[in-house]
């Protein structure tokens, strides 16, 4: 059958597309990253809690791709994140391929995105850039990730998880503490605040925690 990629709000519920609720609703089989995000959006949006549905995280190994690619040739599916659009910097991404190696149909609902929402805020004019994702978990990792800042010339975008996000911003304080930042915080949602100012500025005086965010250092 086929693989559809829906894009679902970042925060602002608003966002979801008309293409992407009559996808979901014609869908056989969900597939989410967690159950209770996936059902509470599924819920909100008023379809129905399906029975039908499996999970695709960073804990899915080879054997759960595999399974999943299977159901997609099978039935009408389609693939959520708890926000934002599937395939970005989530597992997405091997499943796609998978399906596309086995002639499964693969196609997307494009919408809402962290990325292009954050970049169209930033105000900043940007011909190229590095994203880096999420900082390594690991003290001796992560601290060498943000030495590594410092010697990356391009712009650089990167996230974390919600509660890392005083963490976060103090590292860039502390090892690129002179490089221009932009810190967006709970895109499209009514509390959405952006601070400016060099990365030693902003760790200053952003207080903010357990938020969703992105950040520009340039």
């Amino acid at each position: 059958m086929s693989l559809t990629l829906v894009a679902v709000p970042i925060g602002n519920l608003g966002d979801i597309t008309l293409r992407a609720l009559t996808t979901l609703k014609e869908a056989e089989l969900y597939i989410g990253e967690e159950r209770k995000p996936m059902f509470r959006l599924l819920k909100e949006l008023g379809i129905e809690t399906p029975k039908n549905y499996e999970l695709l995280n960073e804990h899915s190994e080879t054997s759960d791709l595999q399974r999943l690619s299977r159901l997609c040739n099978d039935q009408k599916a389609v693939l959520l994140t708890d926000c934002g659009t599937p395939g970005f910097s989530d597992p997405g991404a091997e499943l796609v391929a998978l399906c596309r190696s086995e002639n499964i149909k693969v196609t997307s609902n494009p919408g809402a995105s962290s990325l292009t929402t954050f970049l169209s805020l930033c105000g900043v004019r940007l011909t190229c850039f590095d994203f880096l994702g999420f900082p390594p978990r690991e003290s001796s990792q992560r601290t060498q990730f943000f030495k590594d800042l410092a010697i990356n010339k391009k712009p650089q975008i990167l996230m974390d998880t919600p509660y890392r996000l005083q963490r976060t911003v103090q590292e860039c304080g502390q090892f690129v503490a002179n490089k221009k930042m932009v810190l967006g915080i709970d895109l499209t949602k009514d509390n959405e605040v952006f601070y400016t100012g060099t990365c030693d500025q902003v760790a200053k005086t952003c207080q903010e925690n357990k938020r969703e965010f992105m950040c520009l250092l340039h």
